[in-house]
Formats: C-alpha cells, structure tokens, sequence
C-alpha cells in the first residue's frame, strides 16, 4: 500500500471509530466493530483500484520493442546501401540490394522510435509523482545526466489511455514543459501489447537540449501488437542523411505474418527534388524475400522486381523495365522468377504526400 493510501487509510478508521462513538446511543460491540470493518474493507478497494490504475496505465503504454518493425535478417557487414537510393542494378549471384533497402527500411523506423520510447519507459520503471481517479503523472525528473527533465501524463479515455510525454531544459528550470510524444494506447492482455496509435515530433524535441539527429514529424497512425504485429506510417519532413539539405516524405505499412515472415509496403518522395518511388517487399521466415519496386526519378520511370534468396541472400531473380544499366534501377534481368519465394509481383499502390 503507498504512503498516501496507507495514510489515508488510518485517517479514515479514526474518522469512522469517532463518528461511531458520537452517535448517541451506541450499537452493540459486534455491530460496531462490523461497521468498522465494512468502512475500512471499502477504502482498502480504493486504494486497490488506484493501484490498479497505476500499472493498468503504465502496462498499456506501446515499448520500443513491441513496436519494432521486423526485417528478413540484419544487413550483410559489408552493404552501405543507404535508405533512399539504390544506385546499382542487381545480378543473380550477388548480394540484393533490395534485401539492404528492406532491412534499412525498418532499422530507421526502429532506431527512431526506440530513444523515445525508451525514455517513456524509464520514466514508467519509477513510481508516478501522483495519481487521481483517472489519471497519473510520472515526473518532472530526470537522469543525473540528461540535460532535460521529462514529465509523462496518462489520463484514461474511451477505450484506453491517453498518454503525452514533455520535456523541459533542465538548464531553464521556469522555461514551459515542450510535449514532442503523444499517442492512445489500448490495452491487451499482456504488458505494453494492444493497439493504439502515438506521434514523434522530432523538430520539437530538438527545442530541447541534447543530441538531435531526426527531423520532421513520425505519425504511427494504427498500430497492433496483438498476434501478428502491424504498423501504419507517415513521416513527413524527415532529413535525408545521403543529400544534405534534402528532406522526404514517407508512408509505410508494415505486418507481420503468422509463420514469421514479413511484409513491408512504403512510398518515399523526395520534397526537394521531386523523385518517387515505392517498395512492395515481402520474406518468409527463412529469409528469403521479393521487392517489387517502381519509382520516377533522374530522368527514367521504372519499374522491377527481385527476389533473393536465405542467407546470405543473393539475388536469384531481377527484371527492370529499364534494361539498360543506369541508375538507379536499370539492368539486364537475370535469373529465373520460379526461383522466387513469391509470385507473381504486387507492386505498391501507396504514394508519399
């Protein structure tokens, strides 16, 4: 029982023996000790129900690996294929750059929302500040070494749970609490699993001090962990660290399938120089996969498709409508599509704002 409860516990036995005790003709000992027990039987269940609350909400919140994206497997040591571009085209025999894409794909979207997750639950492995009937707050607090204070509020609403986590300069202790993470949470019947939907906003969370990389604005507009994971995304504004000062919008769906498989459909627009393009990419559980691609972009409007097989995942399978090789996704087509662990191509019909 917490300090409060426990406080407001004995408050309220004293409160009831005294009241029993000033009314007059007093009832026999048995009915005065049952009253009792029935007065302080019922504010022990709302000290429970607090209780309750408390991990009800903390437990409903998403985590950083709850809603990580899935990949085939990591990206081979020696592939620095970036995540916006594939500049050469592919060869049966040789290592799929589309199998890189894929997996780099998920790593930014894993990486991004990893930091930020992990502090909501740093800040949820402390006891909150403060509960009502409805809501707790955990914080303002902080590290010894983090340069802002956090503060995360979660307010029961509809379904599930509101959540908001803010910061504050740690260096500017009177400066306004900056909210740059917000979302509803459903819960399901396991701890940080359920549905819910959250945003990151990078470009006011780099308002607070500290190292800031990502810009833009990261919306998971659906998402479910119960059974088979699923995500729906859109990134707006994010900074393309192959082309300094250009910036790309994206939008994604990402599932997983009942066997252990994948399936991971995006759409990328480069805002500055105005290419497009979008990745239909699908795996099985034992790595092997097909990305069916088609883009605009550098001059040519292509489309092509892959396939590759398990580690370590050499191509087994290229066509282009370009045959010619020019970047990005020209080339000869290569190998035979039996060998492909899908078909036939399901090209996305996804398209960045």
């Amino acid at each position: 029982m917490s300090y409060a409860c426990e406080a407001h516990f004995h408050f309220f036995a004293s409160a009831v023996s005294k009241a029993v005790e000033r009314a007059g003709d007093p009832p026999p000992h048995k009915e005065h000790r049952m009253r009792k027990l029935l007065a302080l039987s019922l504010l022990a269940a709302a000290c429970g129900g607090a209780q309750s609350f408390k991990d009800q909400s903390r437990d409903a919140l998403p985590s950083k690996d709850t809603v990580a994206m899935g990949a085939p497997s990591s990206a081979s040591p020696t592939s620095d294929a970036p995540p916006d571009q594939i500049t050469q085209n592919s060869t049966a025999g040789q290592h799929s750059p589309f199998f890189d894409l894929t997996v780099a794909v998920s790593t930014a979207f894993n990486g991004g929302t990893a930091l930020w997750l992990g502090i909501v639950e740093q800040v949820t492995a402390t006891e909150p500040t403060s509960c009502a009937a409805n809501t707790c707050t955990w914080g303002p607090g902080s590290g010894a070494l983090d340069a802002s204070v956090y503060k995360l509020v979660v307010t029961q609403q509809g379904d599930g749970y509101d959540w908001a986590l803010s910061g504050q300069d740690k260096a500017k202790p009177t400066s306004d609490f900056v909210v740059f993470m917000n979302g509803h949470a459903i819960p399901g019947a396991q701890k940080h699993h359920g549905s819910g939907n959250f945003t990151i906003d990078f470009d006011k969370a780099a308002t607070l001090p500290g190292p800031h990389d990502a810009t833009g604005k990261l919306e998971v507009t659906s998402y479910t962990n119960v059974g088979p994971a699923h995500l729906d995304v859109t990134f707006t504004g994010a900074k393309d660290n192959q082309h300094i000062g250009q910036l790309n919008n994206l939008v994604y769906s990402y599932a997983n399938d009942t066997t252990g498989g994948g399936d991971l459909d995006f759409a990328v627009h480069n805002t500055t120089t105005q290419d497009r393009f979008s990745v239909h990419s699908r795996w099985k559980n034992s790595g092997t996969g097909r990305a069916d691609v088609a883009g605009v972009g550098s001059g040519y409007n292509v489309s092509l498709s892959e396939c590759w097989g398990a580690a370590p995942f050499a191509v087994s399978y290229f066509s282009s409508s370009v045959k010619i090789v020019a970047a990005p996704f020209g080339g000869p087509d290569a190998g035979a599509e039996t060998s492909c662990a899908y078909a036939p191509a399901a090209f996305s019909s996804k398209s960045a704002p």
